[in-house]
């Protein structure tokens, strides 16, 4: 089967620690400008397979544009992780006060939900549907590039309990623009170690501004919330 490649979606508008961005939540001028210079980067790829979302669809236009013109398909099921619309677009200090209480919950049973948002359970059942459908994608097209979100990729790529998608390690964070070989093949879905890489998901490119002293990196965001 021929290669897939996972890249996270650029910086997008509104970005904040915590933050659950609308559907409709657009690059940032930085993030077009961090996206154009990542495509010079890129592997050769016959195709790129985008989430829906716009944040991931941009990101996914600019690349295109800038390898050659690629075909790009929409998957529906890249999109992130669906969260509640009680908690979307507005700061962690403003969620209801029974959230963080699910989010203990979720832990013990995956198959919970907060309001109109998508069971951890849910999720992993997404995941493994895309797995295989991918999977096909590569098989018919090639080389494939899928752009998409931290969650969705958590859950794609690890085989742990289904919550565990929503607590980072130190490997996973995934950086906007963080970009890794998946290796579908194996018994255990995982992302393969790229060279030069030491830890963690390589950032095709750094986004500025610096961050302040004794902070990480923007582009090393440890928070798990936003996709």
């Amino acid at each position: 089967m021929a290669d897939i490649y996972l890249i996270r979606h650029a910086h997008y508008a509104g970005h904040s620690p915590g933050y659950h961005a609308p559907d409709d939540a657009q690059l940032s001028p930085q993030g077009g400008r961090d996206t154009i210079a990542a495509a010079q980067r890129i592997p050769v790829v016959h195709a790129i397979v985008s989430s829906p979302l716009r944040r991931a669809l941009e990101t996914a236009e600019i690349l295109a544009e800038h390898s050659g013109g690629l075909r790009i398909e929409v998957l529906p099921e890249l999109r992130e992780w669906r969260s509640p619309t009680a908690i979307r677009a507005i700061p962690p200090e403003d969620f209801p006060e029974d959230y963080a209480a699910w989010r203990h919950t979720r832990l013990l049973d995956p198959a919970s939900r907060y309001g109109d948002g998508e069971s951890p359970q849910e999720l992993a059942a997404r995941a493994a549907r895309l797995r295989n459908r991918l999977a096909h994608l590569a098989d018919r097209y090639g080389p494939v590039l899928v752009v998409s979100h931290k969650l969705l990729f958590r859950a794609l790529t690890e085989m742990g309990p289904p919550a565990s998608v929503f607590t980072a390690g130190p490997g996973d964070t995934w950086p906007f623009l963080g970009f890794r070989r998946w290796d579908s093949k194996a018994q255990y879905p995982h992302c393969i170690q790229l060279p030069g890489v030491r830890v963690g998901v390589w950032p095709l490119i750094r986004q500025s501004p610096s961050p302040a002293p004794g902070s990480p990196p923007a582009s090393y965001s440890s928070t798990t919330s936003d996709g």
